[in-house]
């Protein structure tokens, strides 16, 4: 079809028709052998994935009244059966299966197989390898992409739960090329803070965007991590091999935060108030059996000085009572300031946090530039302005110097 000038111009429907009726009348009941990626089984039914192999992929849907005999997976090599489609309303093409029959694993899938059989041999997997959480740490390290959902699902879950902790947060690569080396560096790193527990992760994906996870590295660093390791990789559906080395999985990165932080501000609260009471009961029993004692004696007809010097001790005792009660209240007043001090600290801390007033922090690649480093270096560059929900990408043209103060 040529267009020659405004008044022959088709519409947008016009010319989707028309490419929808050639596609559909060319590629009707064909068979396409491929590798499945992103399988989502949808839970109206209907299922939908990626067909791809070295150097191509294509969309495909499987409607649920077509039946299968086999559950479909990321990696698994199939040849599928169906007719190419359009889907009008975005302009895409797919296939509509009629069929899908396995034609054996792809190579990602088997790679991946290789690698835990290897890795499971060797003793990576063993569970008396494996380091137990700490009951309540000050101190927890994360690592993870920094405009991810993952990071602010983690420092949320903290904050809510137990915000007295101290968070050593490291950006992370977690995706493509270069990041299993970036995450094997960030586990190394933060193994050097004080952290008492280490959580690394991401949202989920295909095995391609999680491969950096898989890879013989990542399980290595894992393995030789000092401090206890928590994965969370991915949602309850998606395992990889560092899954399989942690200390503790966790299904996402909000229930690592969970799991790192056992105790919440509120449980502590509740346990000394707990403790408090039994100490207060344990006194008032100690004291009644004192008492009876005493009163044994005054009824033997004891010696007035006795009774005197009984008297004195039943004030002493009274008088200790009273001091003791003083001294808890005081000892957990205490407690509660230093905990409200730590909340604030955290809060201060919080390296978020002056984004969400407004503030933006500038980066070239994966270096965040510091107040201290002229923009001098950066000159016919182009670099990144971070703020809350956004990043915009800046080349710097000339550089003025500012006298504020």
């Amino acid at each position: 079809m040529q267009i020659t000038n405004q008044n022959k111009a088709i519409s947008v429907s016009e010319l989707t028709g028309a490419i929808k009726y050639v596609l559909e009348e060319s590629f009707e009941n064909i068979s396409v052998i491929g590798e499945i990626s992103n399988y989502k089984h949808h839970s109206s039914g209907h299922r939908y994935f990626t067909l791809k192999d070295a150097n191509a992929q294509i969309a495909c849907t499987m409607w649920k009244h077509r039946s299968l005999n086999f559950v479909p997976s990321d990696g698994m090599r199939v040849i599928i059966s169906g007719t190419v489609t359009v889907y009008p309303q975005r302009g895409n093409y797919q296939i509509d299966c009629s069929s899908i029959v396995p034609a054996g694993q792809g190579d990602l899938f088997m790679a991946y197989e290789a690698l835990k059989a290897k890795l499971d041999e060797q003793g990576y997997f063993d569970t008396s390898n494996k380091k137990p959480l700490p009951g309540l740490p000050m101190n927890i390290a994360v690592a993870t992409s920094p405009t991810g959902a993952a990071i602010r699902d983690i420092l949320s879950t903290i904050e809510r739960r137990f915000p007295a902790v101290n968070v050593f947060f490291r950006p992370t690569l977690v995706q493509g090329d270069g990041s299993a080396e970036d995450i094997v560096e960030a586990i190394n790193q933060l193994q050097k803070t004080p952290a008492e527990v280490l959580i690394v992760g991401r949202g989920g994906g295909s095995i391609e965007d999680l491969w950096s996870f898989n890879t013989e590295i990542v399980a290595n660093a894992i393995f030789k991590c000092k401090i206890p390791y928590i994965s969370a990789v991915g949602h309850e559906t998606d395992f990889t091999i560092a899954d399989f080395v942690a200390d503790r999985r966790a299904a996402t990165p909000t229930a690592a935060a969970e799991l790192a932080t056992p105790l919440t501000k509120s449980e502590l609260i509740d346990y000394f108030e707990n403790q408090i009471f039994f100490m207060r009961k344990l006194i008032k029993q100690n004291i009644k059996e004192k008492n009876d004692l005493l009163n044994i004696a005054v009824s033997k007809s004891a010696h007035k000085r006795i009774i005197d010097k009984i008297n004195q001790y039943n004030q002493f005792i009274d008088s200790s009572e009273y001091s003791i009660q003083k001294d808890l209240k005081q000892t957990f007043k205490n407690l509660s300031a230093k905990i409200d001090h730590l909340e604030t600290s955290c809060r201060l801390l919080n390296p978020a946090a002056p984004l969400e007033k407004g503030f933006a922090y500038i980066k070239a690649g994966n270096k965040i530039i510091s107040n201290n480093e002229s923009l001098d270096n950066y000159l016919k560059k182009e670099i990144e302005l971070v703020r809350k929900d956004e990043t915009a990408k800046i080349k710097v043209i000339n550089i003025l110097q500012n006298k504020l103060f």
